[in-house]
This record gives C-alpha cells, sequence and structure tokens, in this order.
C-alpha cells in the first residue's frame, strides 16, 4: 500500500528541466537535478532520451546545466562547476569525454552556438573580484542582489569562442551588464539585452542591441520605457521578438511579445490585445523561478510560440507574427498543468516539453506540431519520463479541488483546496491558509511538496489567488496599487469565509495561516487585523516598508508605481501599511522563518517584528537559517529545507492539533530544538 508522503521525501524527487530538442528532431537533452544527502548538495547532470530510451549523458558530483546542440547535432555544448567555476564543456552527442571550452569567469549564461557550429558566444564577469575581507566602497546603487549577494565589481559581458578551442574574444565593454545572446541566422549580428545608460540601476528599463562579431560594433534597436529579456531572430533575420512591457504598472504590467525589426523601424506589440502576460507566473518549491524558453518562430515567420499564464495553468501559446494579419493569439494546450520548458526541432515539426501538475514535478513530454487552415497546433502530447514514479505508485500524493468565490468588489476569485489523503466524512479538521508571494505570481497547478506534507499530516491546506496575481488580466494584476492590506485582504479573508461556508469538514476553531515574502507580508498583516488563526507562520516577510525599502535590493522600486512615491514623499502611507504599526494587536502565535542572506526581504524585518512581540509578551518563535537567500524553500541548502518544513509541521501540530509529530524527527537530529511554550508567552 502506498504510504504518506513525508519531508524527508524531498531528497527522493528527480526534478527534470530545461529540455532541448535537437535539430532533427531524434532525441531530447535535458537537465536531472537530484540531491545528495551524505554530501547535503545538489547533483545536476544531463540526461537524453531517444526513441523511448532514458538515460543519463553525463556524471559525476556537481552540477551540469544548460545543453545545447550544435546545429548539425554532433556535439552538446553545457555549463559546468566540475573544476569550480562554471564553465562552458563540450562533449560529442554520441558519447565520449567531455572537454573544457572556456577558462575564464565565471560563465554565467548558456552557450549559444552560431548557425554555422564554428562559434559560440556566452556572457560572462569580467574583472578582479572584490574579495570577500576587502572594505568595500559603494558607490553604485544597486550594490547587491539576492542570492548573488552584494556585487562582486565585475560586469557581465558578451563572449565569442571558437566550438574547436581557442582564444576567446571579448565583444562588449563599459560598466553595464548584458545577457541573452542571440545569434542571426546569417550569423552576422548578435543579440543582446543590456541598460548601457549611467542611470541603469534607477530603473528596470532595458533594450535590445545587436553586436557585429567581427568587429565588437554595437546598435541599439529599442527605446524602452520598460525591460526586455529573451531576443529571438525571426528565420529570415528582419525581426528580433521578446519579452518586455512599456512600465505601464510597473512589476504589475502584463510581459507582452514585441517585435523589432533590424532595419530601425518602431518595436511593435504583437500581444496588444491579449490580456494575458508571457512568460511563467507559478510558483511551486521544485524550483526557484523558471525561464520556460526563449520565443520561438515557425520557419515561415508567421506565430511565435511562448508560454502565458492562464488562471492557475502555464500553457503553450502562439502569437501572430508581424506580417500576419487577421489572427489571434491561440492556445496550443489547455491542461491543468505548468509547462515550465519548451524547445522545437529544427524543423519546427516536434516540440519537447517539461510540464509539472499538483501530483508530480515535472516530467518531459513531447508532440508533433500541425499546421493547416486554422494554423498551428499541437497533436497529442505523450509523456517520456516517469522519473518520479514513485509518487502516487508508493506515496500518496492528493489532488487539489478547485473552487470559486466572490472577492471584494464582486470580483470571481480563484482557488483550491487539498484535503488530507486519509480523509473521512464527518470528520473535523484543521485547515491552513497559503498565502503565495509576489504579489504579482501566481499559485495553481503545480507540485508543492509543502503543501502535500501538510495534508499527509491531517491538515486541509487551502490557497487563492487575490487580486494582484497573474493570469487573470491586466486590471486584476494591477489592483494592489497603492493598496497592500487593502482588498487584496479583503479577497483573502471571503476565502476563508467561503471554505468555513462550503466545507462542513473544517474547523473553524483551528484555523492556521502561512506564507512567503509578499505573503508573509500578508500573514503579519493578517494577524495583527484579526484574532481569527489559532497559529501562524510568516517566512522571509516584510513587516516595516520604511526599513525595506533602503534595505532590500529591490524594495526602492515599490515608489515607482505599487505604492504612492519614496518613504520622504509619503511616509505616513509605508507606516499605515506596515504590519509592524499594528503589532500591539497580535495574538495569535507566531513562527518567524527568516534566510540571514536574504537580499530581498533583509532578516531585519523580522527582527523588528520578533522584538516587537516578545517584548509584548506574545508568543513567538524565530528560527534564523544562516547562509540562505530568499529562495531557501526552493534552492537552499537541502537540510535546512528539512529543516524548515519541520519546524513548520511542529508549529501547527503544537497550536492546530494535526497528526502528532513523532518523537524524535529530522529536524531535532539536525539542531531543532522542540517548541516549548507557556501560559506567559501565550499573552492571553
Amino acid at each position: 500500500m502506498p504510504r504518506k508522503i513525508t519531508a524527508e521525501d524531498l531528497f527522493t524527487f528527480r526534478l527534470v528541466d530545461d529540455p532541448q530538442l535537437s535539430p532533427d528532431g531524434r532525441r531530447v537533452a535535458f537537465v536531472v537535478t537530484t540531491i545528495d544527502p551524505n554530501a547535503n548538495a545538489y547533483r545536476s547532470h544531463i540526461w537524453v532520451a531517444t526513441n523511448g530510451e532514458i538515460r543519463p549523458f553525463t556524471s559525476g558530483p556537481h552540477r551540469d546545466t544548460s545543453p545545447r546542440w550544435s546545429p548539425d547535432g554532433r556535439f552538446l555544448a553545457f555549463l559546468s562547476d566540475r573544476t569550480g567555476h562554471k564553465q562552458i564543456w563540450i562533449i560529442p552527442s554520441d558519447g565520449g569525454e567531455a572537454r573544457q571550452l572556456t577558462n575564464q569567469g565565471p560563465v554565467v549564461s548558456e552557450p549559444v552556438w552560431s548557425p554555422n557550429g564554428q562559434e559560440i558566444a556566452y556572457i560572462a564577469k569580467v574583472g578582479e573580484a572584490i574579495k570577500d575581507d576587502e572594505v568595500r566602497v559603494i558607490t553604485r546603487l544597486k550594490y547587491k542582489a539576492d542570492g548573488e549577494g552584494l556585487w562582486d565589481g565585475r560586469w557581465k559581458h558578451l563572449f565569442v569562442i571558437p566550438a574547436a578551442g581557442g582564444e576567446a574574444r571579448q565583444l562588449t565593454e563599459g560598466e553595464y551588464d548584458h545577457q541573452y545572446p542571440s545569434w542571426s541566422p546569417d550569423g552576422r549580428w548578435i543579440a543582446v539585452i543590456a541598460n548601457r545608460s549611467p542611470d541603469a540601476d534607477r530603473t528596470n528599463v532595458a533594450d535590445v542591441w545587436v553586436v557585429d562579431p567581427a568587429t565588437g560594433q554595437l546598435r541599439c534597436l529599442t527605446a524602452s520605457k520598460g525591460p526586455a529579456s529573451a531576443p529571438s531572430w525571426s528565420p529570415d533575420g528582419a525581426w528580433i521578438a521578446y519579452l518586455g512591457h512599456d512600465n505601464a504598472y510597473m512589476g504589475a504590467t502584463n510581459t507582452g511579445v514585441w517585435a523589432v525589426p533590424l532595419d530601425g523601424r518602431e518595436p511593435i506589440c504583437l500581444t496588444a490585445g491579449f490580456d494575458r502576460s508571457a512568460g511563467h507566473a507559478l510558483l511551486g518549491d521544485m524550483r526557484a523561478h523558471p525561464v520556460p524558453g526563449r520565443p520561438t518562430w515557425t520557419l515561415d515567420g508567421n506565430w511565435v510560440i511562448i508560454t502565458v499564464t492562464h488562471g492557475g495553468t502555464s500553457q503553450l501559446c502562439a502569437v501572430p507574427g508581424p506580417a500576419t494579419e487577421g489572427k489571434e493569439v491561440r492556445f496550443l494546450t489547455s491542461g491543468q498543468w505548468d509547462i515550465y520548458g519548451f524547445s522545437f526541432d529544427g524543423a519546427r515539426k516536434k516540440v519537447s516539453l517539461a510540464i509539472s501538475d499538483p501530483v508530480t514535478p515535472g516530467e518531459l513530454w513531447e508532440a508533433e506540431v500541425q499546421e493547416g487552415r486554422e494554423g498551428i497546433r499541437l497533436g497529442e502530447l505523450r509523456r517520456l519520463t516517469h522519473l518520479n514514479a514513485h509518487l502516487g505508485e508508493e506515496i500518496v500524493v492528493v489532488a487539489p479541488e478547485r473552487f470559486t468565490f466572490e472577492g471584494a468588489d464582486g470580483w470571481p476569485i480563484e482557488g483550491w483546496l487539498l484535503k488530507p489523503p486519509d480523509f473521512q466524512p464527518g470528520r473535523k479538521y484543521p485547515a491552513i491558509l497559503q498565502i503565495h508571494g509576489g504579489p504579482h505570481a501566481a499559485y495553481g497547478y503545480t507540485f508543492f511538496h509543502e503543501f502535500q506534507v501538510l495534508a499527509a499530516e491531517g491538515y486541509v491546506v487551502f490557497y487563492m489567488n487575490p487580486r494582484g496575481s497573474q493570469g487573470y488580466g491586466q486590471k486584476f494584476a494591477a489592483a494592489t496599487h497603492h493598496d497592500w492590506g487593502g482588498k487584496d485582504f479583503e479577497d483573502l479573508m471571503r476565502g476563508v469565509d467561503y471554505i468555513l461556508e462550503t466545507f462542513d469538514f473544517v474547523d473553524p476553531n483551528r484555523l492556521g495561516v502561512a506564507g512567503g515574502s509578499y505573503g508573509g507580508f500578508m500573514t503579519n498583516w493578517i494577524i495583527g487585523h484579526t484574532s481569527r488563526f489559532r497559529a501562524a507562520v510568516t517566512m522571509r516577510s516584510i513587516s516595516n516598508h520604511l526599513s525595506q525599502w533602503g534595505t532590500s535590493d529591490l524594495a526602492y522600486f515599490k515608489g515607482y508605481w505599487e505604492f504612492p512615491g519614496d518613504p520622504w514623499e509619503n511616509p505616513q502611507f509605508y507606516l499605515e501599511r506596515s504590519p509592524l504599526m499594528y503589532v500591539q494587536n497580535i495574538t495569535t502565535p507566531l513562527l518567524i522563518l527568516h534566510s540571514e542572506q536574504d537580499l530581498r526581504c533583509p532578516i531585519g524585518e523580522a527582527e523588528q517584528l520578533f522584538v516587537a512581540l516578545k517584548k509584548l509578551g506574545r508568543e513567538v518563535v524565530f528560527v534564523r537559517f544562516p547562509q540562505e537567500s530568499h529562495d531557501l524553500s526552493r534552492s537552499g541548502q537541502p537540510k535546512r529545507r528539512l529543516i524548515r518544513l519541520e519546524w513548520i509541521l511542529r508549529w501547527f501540530s503544537t497550536h492546530l492539533g494535526g497528526v502528532p509529530v513523532e518523537s524524535r524527527t529530522a529536524a531535532e537530529e539536525m539542531g531543532a530544538p522542540a517548541i516549548e511554550t507557556d501560559s506567559h508567552d501565550r499573552g492571553g
């Protein structure tokens, strides 16, 4: 009989990412990431699928990623840290020894083959890195980034190196970062994305540039008002498609597909009438910030293929090209799933897909591309891998039930509910509301290990996409404008009311709430404005908008649109919307989880909240994770991820009375103490 899922099952998953079809469509290279519990480390290797045979292609105690086929399919280039720094390696596609191509570093982006297969373009950092023990003199605004740490004094530049080996040539210079290299079909240009203005750190703007690989000559094709990314050349080399927006709503703006002609004319938005955002917005805990793939043109130039977040799903869509008139964006897929990776073969006759759903961390699929009177469409999807077949066969996983309800202003809100795997009608269950971050991200049909574990421990887990979430149109995503803690809070509370009114198995006296990042802000806000929850867990949260504004790597952008100005322009708003200002109202027992190297929501946010609650005599526990960033729950050190889950389970078991935690858990073995409370700490 299958058993219930546990926190420790995190160590059993095989994570499939970055599928890359060979030019002839006969083979798929992809990345499989596993956890080595003995080394407390991740291992990533290149695998290849051929005619139903699935096999690892590289091995060893390191991380191999970003496989890229040569144009003739004879070689695979990939990134590997097997010698320390991440470098480009090349291996024959029929097997053999890999050879190191680059020796500088570190290389920071995927290798891109020239059309003739003679050269490889890539991005690498230039200059001597600032040592950790050096005195740092800060002169630039953007001097730190979550997951990377303090700026190391180096800039990211475009290089080209002969595929056969030899000296690399640096093609860009200056105090600017460059990314997303892409060769033109004739090999005469390389497109890159960069903001080469002196005020680059003050904006999120980026432009499409083209570089002559022979001379290094640069030309800017756009005069962007917003960000740009992922350039992709049309087959005739006349256009470059890219993802971007005009900053109409800053970070809440729908990302569109744009196309800019090489001849200097203005770019056009190909998705102007399509009210969804291109790219990927679904949140899970198996991978951090997946990039599904660049826009891909059909060979006739009539369509550009992208992924789109639609409701709680991620789908493949075909966008009409700049020369296509009278056509609308077409959904090529429609499943209850999360497509987080895709690529096409050279003839655009086949597509390979990485797909997750609520009971699958991710597997490899493929489909034939068909064209007819109606335009492009996909044939039936075929599953190629079953690397996580133990889920469902040996381990019980629970599919969510979808629900909708009326939020603030009568807006429809979508949500999902997970029941315990041994659910019994007539019994009352404790329930936990989970709140996503962003706020312009989304929950949906993707795998969430944490949610599955909580359900297995006897909790009903429910989650929803309140206003601000992506997937429901521009008006919906932008509705948190100047209103954090306003109607978004109302949406969530109406959702709780709906759950209690609709599902009689939910115990109204045993409700918990948890969330991370913006979801952590909202958790803090909720328990400062209602006492309906018996326990709360706040993770990588915000407690004080004033302090976060200047200590975060990105929060100083909030005043451009999300909030009404910078703190000195509207300090009262920052204070009124800060959970710390309502801390005296908090009586809900609170567990605070925070990473010490979180530069998105710095740990001072947790420290202020903890000190305030402790001074007030309320029940609070503060767990700090050394050396971890904002993405602890998705990509942190494996054992620390396990400790985090064990703390959550213990906290809710103590306060909501779910399935009792074993007397000695993995968290205790790794240093997590048991939770102890007394009547004084409960604060009433």
